[in-house]
């Protein structure tokens, strides 16, 4: 593989600022967003019913039905309609800001490459490869691990996905798997990498039945914790109060273990039995267990074919993403902390798959304890590295030392401190709070201010290198508990720091304005319920990922190009679009001239021919002239006997809705175009701000059919 390290010198979570049309789409979906959820939270409410006592388990998945239409809301929207159409942006911004300048340099450097940028494991560096020599090393990566599998398989497993679903009457809420492609990361930090790079492999497919068995798995959890008072970390903070209460350090010693790829070596037989010991503090329904084991039924997708794990029975597999991964992985360790903590008298606790123990014994008992529980790890599939006998440790972002009972903030060797830059494109509050959750976090991993003076001077370094003038000191303060609880509806406007307009204030404006006292909604709709927090553009590693994606889509094109008909008008001379009437997936513009007028209308379309055939049906047939503005402007002009010409063309090609990216370019950029320019729409008059997505729906269970 030829690659060429890229070093971007700064953090990839770092924002640049982003054009007035991108802009402007996100802020309409935003908007779209609250709309959305104040027309439901009114309806519930005018319909004196609490749309907060749902009447099932949702497990945290909205409806996908468009919410009613609320007449009490109509002055609101229409201001907040006006509100988008009038933002002002500031010009120049990048020339007086040294971090934009060279964000927008490299951003357009990205854009007019066509390598791929590779993600290192654990630096911070990026590899820069051509597509077919990293397609070769993926392919490599994915022929160690997983067969092709059976193209009928994922039907099998989408089939008893939505039998789960409509069971629990969610097929209508939950989607289809999107089938995400696989990828590679560079570990760069392993010996010999240049003449032999080795690479994580990364599948990100995963089940949305994961996410119920999320839910369940976090109950049984908390239930066993509960009972058992197993030391399950799930923070640092966790760690230290734990060491904190071991008696008599100096005469202990740590025993620390790791488990060897720990998500993918969970079998079958190991979670069953992880569930028949949680069975004894907490009722587990049969259907949960089916839900639980079916959720690990696990693809992974290279070149749009589906792959199965080698080895493997039933398509089991636990990876590392899945939305029950994490708890799938708690709930099996709790069984392994039971197994092991009387062989440690309960001084052991686990973190995932990092494990810690102290041990009050002689060298030789210790080393015996040691062998016992890898036999134990053994029995049960699992293989783990561990060491005994050590006095001072590294575990997770702390060091923590028996000798002294004290701790010090930990960071890997060769690891670059990188923080997000003052000088980035986020929201001021959260650039405020960048060096206070800095300060705090190494305070709390501290022992004393002595430790905590020798630990800052690289932290403190990489602060001052990103533009703030904080001053780290040690400030230890007491934890804060939050029991109160609002019912707030958020809105999340991206910030933009060339936005010259203040949408804070004016949100604000148009609440007092809209609700005021007396108003059927004032009650739900106040300053008090309606809050606005400002929510990021795409940052650089979000660039980065989308270049790879159209790089690697474009080169499959060209790979598997076929000569596709473009148009297929009987009179190639009468084609509307010019021979390319078969274009899919368009935001399209109809001009409608005659001789002292011309008027335009924009829509949008997956299939145009087809759409075209609708509009042209809806011109000759008198019963279809109210089917659009277009064709009710068409009717007028015949209706006056005024000769008329029209033109179409494309305005622009976009994607529509997927499940993979969970958005939909086509309808967000059609409403961009009528609710922002207004030149090219002049006959569109609907409310394009809350009208919902016809794509979706394909995608949900409840429409799946097998091919």
């Amino acid at each position: 593989m030829n690659y060429q390290v890229k070093d971007f010198s700064y953090s990839t979570k770092n924002i640049p600022l982003a054009s007035k049309s991108k802009y402007l789409q996100t802020l309409i979906e935003k908007t779209e967003s609250l709309i959305h959820r104040m027309r439901w939270k009114a309806f519930f409410f005018l319909q004196n019913h609490d749309s907060n006592s749902n009447d099932k388990e949702t497990y945290g998945f909205k409806s996908k039905r468009p919410p009613p239409h609320v007449s009490a809301l109509d002055e609101f929207e229409d201001n907040m309609l006006n509100m988008i159409q009038r933002v002002e942006l500031k010009t120049n911004c990048t020339a007086a800001n040294s971090l934009q300048a060279k964000l927008d340099k490299d951003v357009q450097e990205i854009r007019q490459d066509k390598n791929i940028y590779v993600k290192a494991d654990k630096t911070t560096n990026h590899y820069k490869a051509e597509p077919q020599d990293y397609l070769n090393l993926l392919q490599k990566n994915v022929t160690k691990a997983y067969k092709k599998t059976n193209k009928d398989i994922p039907d099998s497993i989408t089939t008893v996905d939505k039998k789960i679903a409509e069971d629990l009457k969610l097929d209508d809420r939950v989607e289809v798997s999107a089938s995400r492609d696989a990828f590679i990361t560079l570990k760069d930090h392993k010996p010999d990498f240049i003449n032999n790079p080795t690479c994580r492999l990364i599948n990100p497919t995963k089940s949305e039945i994961g996410i119920i068995s999320k839910h369940i798995l976090d109950n049984i959890n908390k239930e066993i914790i509960k009972v058992t008072k197993a030391n399950l970390w799930r923070s640092t903070s966790n760690v230290i109060e734990w060491f904190q209460a071991v008696p008599n350090k100096s005469q202990h010693a740590f025993i620390t273990f790791d488990v060897c790829d720990f998500y993918p070596s969970i079998s079958e037989q190991l979670l069953t039995k992880a569930l028949d010991y949680a069975s004894q503090f907490t009722h587990i329904s049969p259907q949960d267990r089916h839900i639980i084991t079916h959720a690990k039924k696990s693809l992974l997708y290279h070149q749009n074919t589906p792959w199965e794990k080698k080895n493997t029975s039933n398509l089991f597999d636990v990876t590392m993403g899945s939305y029950d991964g994490a708890e799938t992985c708690e709930l099996v360790g709790i069984y392994m902390l039971s197994l092991i903590t009387p062989k440690f008298k309960g001084q052991v606790g686990l973190y995932r798959d990092d494990g810690l123990a102290v041990c009050k014994a002689t060298a030789k008992q210790i080393e015996k304890t040691k062998q016992e529980v890898s036999e134990i790890f053994k029995s049960n599939g699992l293989k783990i590295t561990i060491e005994a006998n050590k006095k001072t440790i590294n575990f997770l972002d702390v060091t923590l030392d028996l000798p002294s009972g004290s701790y010090k903030p930990f960071m890997k060797p060769n690891n670059k401190i990188l923080y997000v830059h003052r000088q980035s494109n986020h929201p001021p509050a959260l650039l405020k709070n960048i060096p206070e959750n800095i300060n705090k976090r190494l305070t709390s991993i501290s022992s004393s201010q002595k430790v905590f003076d020798d630990a800052i001077p690289p932290y403190q370094k990489a602060l001052d290198e990103s533009g703030y003038k904080h001053k780290l000191t040690y400030n230890p303060q007491p934890k804060r508990k939050r029991n109160r609880q609002r019912k707030i509806i958020w809105y999340n406007p991206p910030w933009n720091a060339n936005v010259k307009t203040n949408l804070g204030r004016k949100f604000l404006n148009i609440i007092d304005r809209c609700f005021p006292n007396g108003h059927p909604l004032h009650k739900i709709f106040n300053k008090h319920t309606l809050k606005l927090s400002y929510s990021c553009m795409p940052n650089m590693k979000s660039i980065i990922s989308s270049h790879n994606k159209a790089i690697l889509s474009d080169y499959h094109r060209s790979q598997t190009q076929t000569n596709n008909k473009e148009c297929n008008c009987r009179k190639k001379d009468q084609c509307p679009l010019d021979g390319k009437c078969l274009t899919l997936n368009v935001v399209y513009q109809a001009t409608v001239s005659t001789q002292s007028s011309s008027e335009t209308y924009v829509g949008l379309a997956t299939n145009f021919k087809e759409r075209y055939r609708n509009h042209t049906a809806s011109f000759r047939h008198q019963n279809k002239r109210n089917e659009t503005e277009l064709s009710k402007h068409i009717w007028t002009l015949k209706d006056n006997n005024k000769p008329f010409n029209i033109k179409w063309r494309i305005i622009k090609q976009c994607r529509p809705y997927s499940n993979v990216s969970n958005k939909c370019n086509l309808c967000l950029f059609e409403k961009f175009v009528i609710i922002c320019k207004k030149n090219l729409c002049s006959l569109n008059k609907r409310n394009e701000l809350a009208s919902s997505c016809p794509h979706r729906n394909r995608h949900l269970l409840k429409n799946f059919v097998i091919k």
